[in-house]
C-alpha cells in the first residue's frame, strides 16, 4: 500500500501541474458528442425572454448557462458598458469569419485598453470520469479530499481578494496570459462552432467553441503567435514542459511516466459592447482529458484517465 501511495503521489503532481495552466472547456466530461460543422452559425437577433443579462450570476461549467458575472453584484436590466442601440441598428456577426474578427478585434482592444477587470478561475477533478488502475485513486473519499485540497472550487476562489477585487494586469490575467494580444487565431476552420446572437439591450455575444486537439502547446510570453489553436485563444498546459519536470524529478519521483493531455471542447463566450467594441464578460469552460499510458514508480506500474473541468470568468470590465 505505501508503494502505491507514491505512485499515488506521482499522478498527483501531474494533476496539479495541470491546475495553473490548463484552459479549455465544453459539456460534461466526455468527448464532444455531436460537432457543429465549422460553416455554420447562429444568429438571434430577437430579443431573449430573461430579464437579467449574461453577466448576472456566476455558474457551473458545462451546466448550459451563459457567461456571467461574480457573485456580490446587484443585478441591472443594462449589462456594464452597455448601450442604448437599437437591436434593428445593431450589425451582429453571421459567417464563422466575421465571429472570429469580432472576438479579436475586442479582445485585442481589452488587452490594449482595459484598466481592470475580475477575475475567477475554478477547477475540479470529475469523479465520474475518473479510471486508474491504482487502489488509492479509488478509494472513497479520497477524490473528495483531492478537490477539496488540491483544486480551487468556485466558492474558494471567490473568497480570494484578487478575483473579487479585481486585477488591472490584463498582460498577465486576461486569457492569452501573458501576450499582448487576445487571439491569435487566424482560421475559423480551427472551431467547431462559431455564433453570434444580440442580447436585450443590444450586446451582443459570441461562442466559439474549439476543435479536439491532442497535447497543445500554449504561446510563448510576449508572442503573438501560437504553436497551436487552442494556445491562440487559451491557455493549454505545455505537455514539454511538465516532461522536463518530470524527467528532473525522476530519480526520487518516478522512473517513467508516459502522458497525454487532448483538450476537447473548448469553449469561449464573450459578450461585448458592439456600440465601443468594448469587453463586457468572458468566459472560457475547459476539459483536459488526462491519459496516463504507462507509470512507474518503485516498481510499481499504472495506467488511467481522468478529466480535468475547469472555468476562467472574467467581467467588470473598465475601460
Amino acid at each position: 500500500m505505501k508503494r502505491k501511495l507514491h505512485l499515488a503521489a506521482t499522478l498527483l503532481l501531474l494533476f496539479a501541474l495541470l491546475l495553473p495552466l490548463a484552459a479549455c472547456g465544453g459539456k460534461g466530461g466526455g468527448e464532444a458528442t455531436e460537432p457543429v460543422n465549422a460553416g455554420e452559425t447562429e444568429v438571434l437577433t430577437e430579443p431573449q425572454e430573461t430579464t437579467s443579462a449574461p453577466g448576472d450570476d456566476l455558474t457551473e461549467p458545462g451546466d448550459g448557462a451563459e457567461p456571467t458575472t461574480l457573485a456580490g453584484e446587484e443585478n441591472s436590466s443594462t449589462a456594464p458598458g452597455e448601450s442604448e442601440t437599437s437591436a434593428e441598428a445593431v450589425k451582429v456577426p453571421s459567417a464563422p469569419a466575421e465571429v472570429l474578427a469580432a472576438y479579436t478585434e475586442v479582445m485585442n482592444r481589452a488587452k490594449k485598453d482595459a484598466k481592470s477587470m475580475r477575475k475567477l478561475d475554478y477547477q475540479i477533478l470529475d469523479k465520474d470520469q475518473m479510471n486508474f488502475e491504482v487502489d488509492v485513486i479509488n478509494t472513497p473519499g479520497f477524490l473528495d479530499w483531492l478537490n477539496d485540497n488540491l483544486m480551487t472550487t468556485k466558492e474558494k476562489g471567490m473568497q480570494q481578494e484578487v478575483y473579487t477585487a479585481g486585477t488591472s494586469d490584463m498582460y498577465g490575467q486576461l486569457p492569452v496570459t501573458n501576450t499582448p494580444v487576445g487571439c491569435m487565431v487566424k482560421d475559423p476552420g480551427a472551431f467547431s462552432r462559431a455564433t453570434a446572437r444580440q442580447l436585450p439591450g443590444g450586446n451582443i455575444e459570441l461562442t466559439l467553441v474549439m476543435k479536439p486537439e491532442d497535447n497543445p502547446e500554449p504561446a510563448q510570453h510576449g508572442a503573438t503567435t501560437a504553436p497551436s489553436h487552442t494556445g491562440e485563444m487559451f491557455n493549454p498546459l505545455s505537455k514539454t514542459g511538465v516532461d522536463d519536470l518530470i524527467y528532473k524529478a525522476r530519480f526520487f519521483i518516478t522512473t517513467k511516466l508516459e502522458f497525454s493531455l487532448r483538450y476537447y471542447d473548448c469553449k469561449s463566450v464573450l459578450v461585448y459592447d458592439p456600440a465601443t467594441m468594448q469587453a463586457v464578460s468572458l468566459r472560457q469552460d475547459y476539459y483536459v482529458k488526462i491519459n496516463v499510458a504507462n507509470g512507474r514508480v518503485l516498481f510499481i506500474n499504472a495506467k488511467g484517465t481522468g478529466v480535468l473541468e475547469a472555468a476562467t470568468v472574467c467581467d467588470q470590465f473598465k475601460y
